[in-house]
């Protein structure tokens, strides 16, 4: 009975078979992110020790090309109110803290319990 050759196509897997170019030779080189003397985290290619810098085209989202041309719309929470702190902890359970803000006082008192 003769085979058949199937082609199937499958994914590639980043991690392994898929690499970045070394931009001084034009050649597929493995990458190590490291930080700059500015504290700004860069890729570096481990064979030859050349920024790969990062395309332009990694910026752009559906809402701007550019983050400075952004413009806040009508839903954007603005940067003072990021600023402001709304949260207060307290070491109280979620229904303490229901009761305490609608004035409700617990009058029962729990039944004892024993652990043995």
């Amino acid at each position: 009975m003769p085979t058949v050759a199937q082609k199937i196509e499958t994914p590639l897997l980043v991690t392994s078979e898929v690499a970045l170019v070394d931009p001084s030779d034009n050649k597929p080189c493995s990458v190590e992110w490291r930080y700059t003397e500015a504290g700004e985290r860069v890729r570096v290619s481990t064979r030859t020790n050349r920024l790969i810098p990062r395309p332009a085209m990694a910026e752009e989202t559906k809402d701007y090309k550019k983050k400075d041309l952004y413009k806040d719309g009508d839903k954007d929470t603005s940067a003072d109110e990021l600023k402001l702190v709304t949260f207060q902890p307290s070491k109280k359970t979620f229904e303490q803290d229901l009761m305490d803000k609608r004035g409700i006082v617990e009058t029962r008192k729990p039944a004892p319990t024993f652990w043995y």
